[in-house]
């Protein structure tokens, strides 16, 4: 029997990991690369973007290599030399839309007699309507796909059979068979056979008509970018590669943006500044997601299209105010999902008639994230699926094709058609298909491991200088391990906990309820990441934990038990024991010695007691940080001495002159410089580093995870 309940959540057991600390000598180039500290690029190479990484974050903005967009680019110059009908058929989403938008307004530009077509979310459903065709017939001779198409054979039969040519961009899965027409689809592409990330819809859209562009002698069409930039954020593309070169350039036009609707949508959301891919992801995108979903699709496109200044406006205030009906029905229908949940089901497969078709794939996610195991939702005819990392969504879907009557997405998020009658045999099928994979764990990896001394403006800038953050590149997560101040359930309906943590404040949302688990002056664990919070005036910096536990060692990922390095005291002849590393007194070699010996030592068992290891982290503020050489040659500069010991100003001081922006012991101003150009400071930012993560590491991991560490920082 169902058992959900609407105050008492399942408890869903998650398992923390730490990505391993990067060898100092895999990290020295990123750091001067992409000019930011040991710390950011250790987590870069945990991530797997190691030595690509800079292509990866700062790509330049370049033609893609899909095969067939040329042939398609020269089929579209041929429909505008010839006068030919072109009708766009995207999708009802916010990536289906911006690419319809991207394609329609460009082409008119060209002059091209330009029809765009966006199906009804609630009666046409995904894809091309088999009960649309005869309509397509009637008004196209070019028939062209946008985010969808490619799994629509027997429609597209249908249209080339009457005589209209057809052209498919779109990213989503392919099936077994693809349609016998011109396909713009990045899987095709060589990047995507490399791994890479792949282009959205939205994105294949802009790339066609910088294709089409090209043929024509025409530079690329930039001013599109920002169009298609909401619908790839939109659609939780990876923001690397190909789809960070269209966003870095689309996000620096949106608050200025040429077209009225975007320019409408900024001013109504409030947005100051220069937007953000959060902006875009958690308040432009929505809008014009909402009305997709409430069977409005069209009000999206003409927000994007219309040159009217007044109507983007009447249109901008008309989408927030939709956006709030969803939000409203897609809160009702979440509780009443909730009550049909039974929590011992390898899937959850919900269905009423009553529930409303637009707002199924949210109200999934939200079911996933509370319960973590695949979520189906059918209503009205439809359905939506969202699932678990390692059990695939359309696999599933597949596997339950002869109970659908159509059906397409990606692994984590899916959407079919079925009739009712159906629905039984599917929730059976769908069951003996989850039932064969294990169980899925909802597992938190932070980024790396953090003393409450590291976070501070040094690192939230260095942070901010890796931004967009997003899909595939998300804000670093830190393990935080410090003393509990306070814990506290605050708002209206004490879902959110306000923490502070060392002195460090933050809060953790939807984790209200967890307050009384928690004591002041108690050792805790958190996952955070950073964020700066302005109120009355001031900004200061704060956390958003992810999750919150009573303090207990923590593992790193590969870890497995420990070979060589080891904590505690021992007897044995065979073995060095350390009570005191054997540090060299010149800071900027601190460690030679020690990583002689750990590569010379079979094994070694460090025992350090708690005062040395605070003289260990006393030592640690001796090392310049770049804050503090920024901030010291403004005291130059200004004829005042420097607040820090000789040893430390004597290192800023050579940094300083290595840079050369100091002379004689005069600032030099008005000279730019890459600080990290200079060896004093990468070779001292690369020590601390070490000594850093090897005191992080003896405090708060496991044997094993001490054990990785010490064989990656000295080995």
């Amino acid at each position: 029997m169902p058992t959900g309940s609407l105050t008492a959540p399942p408890a869903v057991l998650t398992q923390w990991q730490v990505r391993p600390a990067a060898s100092p000598k895999d990290i020295e180039q990123l750091c001067r690369d992409l000019q930011i500290p040991p710390l950011l690029a250790s987590i870069l190479w945990s991530r797997g973007l190691g030595t690509e990484a800079v292509r990866h974050l700062n790509p330049p903005l370049a033609l893609t290599q899909i095969p067939d967009l040329d042939a398609a680019a020269e089929r579209l110059e041929l429909a505008l030399k010839n006068k030919k009908r072109i009708l766009i058929h995207g999708d009802y989403d916010a990536d289906g839309i911006t690419g319809t938008a991207v394609l329609c307004l460009g082409l008119r530009a060209l002059g091209g007699n330009v029809i765009p077509f966006i199906p009804d979310r609630l009666k046409d459903g995904y894809g091309i309507h088999p009960d649309r065709v005869e309509e397509h017939i009637s008004r196209a001779d070019l028939f062209l796909t946008v985010d969808c198409g490619i799994t629509n054979l027997e429609e597209i039969k249908a249209l080339q059979a009457a005589g209209v040519e057809v052209i498919v961009s779109d990213h989503h899965q392919p099936g077994t068979e693809k349609p016998q027409c011109l396909i713009v689809h990045p899987k095709m592409s060589p990047l995507a056979k490399q791994g890479l990330p792949e282009l959205t819809g939205a994105g294949v859209a802009y790339h066609l008509l910088w294709a089409l562009h090209k043929r024509l002698g025409l530079e690329e069409p930039k001013e599109y970018s920002d169009i298609a930039t909401i619908g790839t954020i939109a659609d939780v593309a990876p923001l690397l590669g190909e789809n960070r070169a269209l966003i870095n350039e689309g996000l620096s036009r949106l608050a200025d943006s040429k077209w009225p609707g975007l320019r409408a949508a900024v001013s109504q959301s409030r947005l100051d500044g220069l937007p953000t891919a959060r902006d875009v992801a958690f308040i432009l995108a929505p809008r014009l997601n909402a009305a997709g979903r409430l069977g409005e699709a069209d009000k999206g496109l003409e927000l994007l299209m219309t040159p009217s200044e007044r109507r983007a406006r009447e249109l901008a205030v008309y989408l927030d105010t939709r956006n709030n009906e969803r939000r409203k029905i897609q809160d009702e229908m979440f509780e009443l999902a909730l009550t049909k949940c039974d929590p011992d089901a390898p899937a959850l497969i919900l269905d009423d008639p009553n529930w409303h078709p637009g707002v199924m794939g949210i109200v999934a996610s939200n079911i996933l994230e509370r319960y973590y195991k695949p979520v189906f939702i059918i209503a009205q005819g439809k359905g939506s699926v969202r699932s678990t990392p390692g059990i695939s969504a359309v696999k599933g879907l597949t596997y339950a094709a002869q109970h659908l009557k159509r059906f397409g997405g990606h692994s984590q998020a899916a959407g079919f058609a079925i009739k009712d009658d159906k629905i039984e045999a599917f929730k059976a099928a769908i069951l003996d298909y989850v039932g064969q994979h294990p169980s899925p764990v909802r597992s938190l990896i932070a980024d790396a491991v953090v003393s409450a001394a590291q976070i501070d403006d040094d690192l939230y800038k260095a942070i901010q200088s890796l931004e967009p953050f997003g899909e595939g590149h998300p804000s670093p997560l830190l393990a935080l391990t410090d003393k509990l101040d306070m814990a506290r359930a605050v708002g209206q309906t004490k879902t959110t906990l306000q923490l502070r943590i060392s002195g460090i404040k933050g809060v953790a949302w939807r984790k209200g309820d967890m307050a009384e688990q928690f004591s002041p002056g108690e050792t805790v664990s958190a996952v955070v990441s950073l964020r700066e919070n302005t109120w009355n005036g001031q900004t200061n910096l704060e956390f958003i934990a992810e999750d919150l536990k009573q303090a207990e060692p923590l593992i790193t990922e590969g870890s497995s038990v420990p070979q060589r390095f080891f904590r505690g005291h021992t007897k044995s002849a065979e073995v060095l024991r350390l009570e005191q590393l054997p540090l060299a007194a010149d800071l900027l070699i601190a460690t030679h010695d020690l990583s002689k010996i750990v590569e010379a030592t079979p094994e070694i068992y460090f025992d350090l007691k708690p005062l040395y290891l605070h003289e260990l982290e006393t030592q640690l503020a001796q090392y310049p940080q770049l804050g503090e050489v920024r901030k010291s040659f403004v005291f130059i500069s200004r004829g005042q001495a420097l607040p820090f010991s000789p040893e430390k100003s004597s290192l800023i001081m050579q940094i300083l002159e290595e840079l050369e922006l100091l002379k004689h012991g005069r600032a030099l101003r008005g000279q730019k410089r890459n600080p990290y150009s200079s060896e004093t400071l990468i070779k001292g930012l690369l020590e601390h580093y070490k000594l850093q993560t090897f005191i992080n590491a003896y405090k708060y991991f496991d044997d094993a995870s001490f054990d990785q560490t010490v064989a990656n920082l000295f080995g």
